[in-house]
């Protein structure tokens, strides 16, 4: 997802990439910080979920 914000020039998703894989900071506002860019981060979830299924069948398809 790095490589990806980085060619469309959303090199600041590379903070929010690295809150979703919990790299954060130790200390007290590290903790509360846990909800920011939450919009965004769905978002990049998203996206990354979509990478992830983009070749597969339907999911009836695979019953």
């Amino acid at each position: 997802m790095n490589e990806r914000a980085q060619s469309q020039g959303l090199a600041g998703d590379r903070a929010i990439i690295d809150l979703m894989l919990a790299h954060i900071p130790d200390g007290v506002e590290a903790s509360y910080n846990r909800a920011a860019y939450l919009p965004r981060r769905r978002e990049i979830a998203q996206e990354w979920a979509d990478m992830l299924l983009k070749d597969m069948p339907p999911a009836m398809a695979l019953l």
